[in-house]
Formats: C-alpha cells, sequence, structure tokens
C-alpha cells in the first residue's frame, strides 16, 4: 500500500565561498567528489530517493539536468593536494552546522564526517542549532559548510536555479558568478523551449560542476499509503498534487449478484 514517486525537491549542502579554504572551487570539488552519496540514501534515508549530483530534478518541465559531480576519490584527493591540503594536511576543522528536530540530518552529517575522515584526512566537527539559531546564522554566513534544501514552488528549472543568482536572497553562499546570471538571464528572453532549456543546463552544469558551491545529496521522493485495488485518482506527480476531487473508489463486481452488480 505504500507507493513512492519523484518530487520536486532536493537535499544539498551550502559552502561558505566567503571564508577560506572554501573560496577555493578546488576544496569544494574534491569535498563532493568524496561524499557517498549511493550510501547515504540505501543506508540512512532508504525511502527511495534518488542520490543525485544536481539541483533540479530530472523531468522538471521537460527539463533534463547535466550529470553533476559523482564519487571519485583519487580526483577529489588530487583537487585537495592541488589546492595546498596534501592527504589533509593543514585543512581547518570544517564546522558542520545543521538543524535538530529529526534525527536524519545528525545520521546523514555523521555519514559524511566519518566518509571525509576516512578518503580525505579531513576532520568534521558537527555544530547542531534550533531552526531559528541556524537559519540565522545561514543568513549571515556564519557558517563553514551547512545543511540546505528546497522543494520547487513550480514545475521549471528555474524554482531552482533562480536561488544562486548573484543577488537572490534565498543564494546565502557568498557565491556570484555574473556568468550564471547571464545564461539565466538569457534563457528568460528566449522564445524557443529546446534552446531555453540548454542555457538551463549549461547554468546548472557551471553551478554543479565547474564552481560547486553546493553539494548536492539527493532528490526527495512523496510517499503516498492507498491501497491501489480500492482506489483511483492518484497519480504520481512532481508537485504531489493531489486533488481530493479526482479520488475516487473503485468500483467492484460483487460475486454472485444476480447481473454482476457493482458495489
Amino acid at each position: 500500500d505504500v507507493h513512492r514517486f519523484p518530487y520536486l525537491g532536493t537535499y544539498f549542502l551550502r559552502f561558505n565561498t566567503s571564508r577560506s579554504p572554501y573560496s577555493d572551487s578546488r576544496v569544494r570539488k574534491a569535498i563532493s567528489l568524496v561524499v557517498d552519496k549511493e550510501r547515504i540514501t540505501t543506508r540512512i534515508t532508504r525511502a527511495g530517493e534518488a542520490p543525485t549530483g544536481t539541483l533540479t530534478p530530472p523531468g522538471t518541465g521537460g527539463y533534463q539536468p547535466p550529470p553533476g559531480l559523482s564519487r571519485n576519490v583519487a580526483l577529489g584527493r588530487q583537487l585537495l593536494a592541488e589546492a595546498g591540503f596534501p592527504g589533509g594536511r593543514g585543512f581547518p576543522v570544517i564546522e558542520y552546522t545543521y538543524n535538530i528536530g529529526t534525527k536524519l540530518h545528525e545520521q546523514i552529517a555523521i555519514e559524511i564526517k566519518e566518509t571525509l575522515a576516512r578518503d580525505l584526512g579531513l576532520r568534521f566537527e558537527l555544530k547542531p542549532m534550533e531552526w531559528g539559531p541556524y537559519l540565522r546564522e545561514m543568513n549571515a554566513l556564519n557558517y563553514d559548510v551547512i545543511r540546505g534544501s528546497w522543494v520547487g514552488d513550480y514545475e521549471y528549472p528555474n524554482t531552482f536555479l533562480d536561488l544562486f543568482t548573484s543577488h537572490n536572497g534565498n543564494n546565502r553562499t557568498g557565491w556570484k558568478s555574473p556568468e550564471y546570471d547571464q545564461l539565466l538571464a538569457r534563457a528568460a528572453m528566449v522564445g524557443d523551449e529546446g534552446q531555453r532549456l540548454a542555457l538551463l543546463r549549461q547554468a546548472e552544469s557551471l553551478l554543479v560542476e565547474r564552481d560547486a558551491p553546493i553539494l548536492c545529496l539527493f532528490h526527495y521522493v512523496g510517499v503516498f499509503a492507498f491501497d491501489a485495488g480500492k482506489w483511483g485518482g492518484i497519480f504520481p506527480n512532481l508537485i504531489d498534487e493531489h486533488p481530493i476531487s479526482a479520488i475516487h473508489r473503485i468500483p467492484r463486481a460483487v460475486a454472485g449478484e444476480k447481473g454482476g452488480g457493482i458495489r
């Protein structure tokens, strides 16, 4: 009776790019390349979430995101060494801020901590906070790495990609890219749908692959519990909308009744 479907939401981490050493994209990418997203979704979240290297869920408004960064420990170590921290030597302790209220955030944080220590030699200190202080620290850029998530307001890539334009109040990473801003502005002016989506894909590639001010972990799933043999009108959809007016009881034949009536 449990039904899962892709949902218009993404769980990710923000890097404070205004603070060294996270101002170096090689550091951000090294960490992103090492975190084991598959392990997080199969051992911790376990609801069928899709591990991802991209911000926008596939299929959003007919859009297919770029591949993103997949796990590559050797390349991660190489980039960290190029940034001046071979084997993690000399790298400051990473403070990871997250909001309390669900055990899930802590379990994910512990998994990342163990992975970074093992594969990059980095130390990772957990900094749990109540919701209010957590938001204030994020808005003030008073963090190293912080938990983030976003659920789209509508089914089109801009509901995710606009977040990280230079002057968007939801950016909260310190990252600013005139090139990224220009790609989104150009996409908004293009009348051809294919060209527009191609520009948005190029922008997302810059965001999650080249500069990596965020580390995307997984896309959410929607979960519904109902007997599909009894109820109809409930269909998987990214925005998780299920109008009550469309839901109906499925009639079934009553055995032994004259004329095979239904009820």
